[in-house]
């Protein structure tokens, strides 16, 4: 490289350099970089978007998942209501996380008589009559995944996930 050549690279680094704000004698900084969060307002659900997604609590949790003392049951750390109608499951049968040592439980309305099934369970089963909430609980024993079905219709209600 010729002398002007390098004159002229050693002054566009330069250049760049400070247009950049740094300059040969900054430290490296060892805070952490600036930045910015932007937190987005409630929004007002409208009736179309309210019937195609559920509701999530301010805790990122669906609606009807409700823990500790918000279950309003003493000894129940975790409480899922859903609701069977016209052959759908609402909310939609999703997985919820819990621990093992909890005790579950999982309110059940159906439209029609049906029996719940806890998995892996033999002697955890109800039977729901139409418009009549019934709630089977459990301990969770051990890690893994507890689905929850309506044996007549075949369909899974939740999926409890205990880690």
């Amino acid at each position: 490289m010729s002398r002007r050549g390098a004159a002229l690279a050693g002054t566009i680094a330069a250049a760049a350099l400070l247009a950049a704000g740094c300059n040969a004698d900054d430290e490296p900084s060892t805070e952490p970089p600036a930045t910015h969060t932007s937190v987005p307002g409630p929004v007002a659900p409208s009736s179309s978007s309210a019937s195609s997604a559920p509701a999530s609590s301010a805790a990122g949790q669906p609606a009807n998942v409700k823990r500790g003392a918000e279950t309003g049951e003493a000894g129940v750390d975790v409480l899922i209501t859903v609701k069977y109608a016209g052959g759908k499951v609402t909310p939609p049968a999703g997985a919820v996380d819990a621990q093992v040592g909890d005790r579950v439980k999982v309110e059940v309305t159906s439209d029609k008589s049906q029996n719940i099934d806890v998995q892996g369970m033999p002697d955890k089963s109800a039977d729901v009559d139409p418009d009549e909430p019934e709630g089977i609980d459990w301990t969770v024993t051990k890690p893994g995944d507890t689905r929850v079905t309506l044996r007549e219709s075949n369909t899974l209600l939740t999926t409890v996930h205990a880690v």
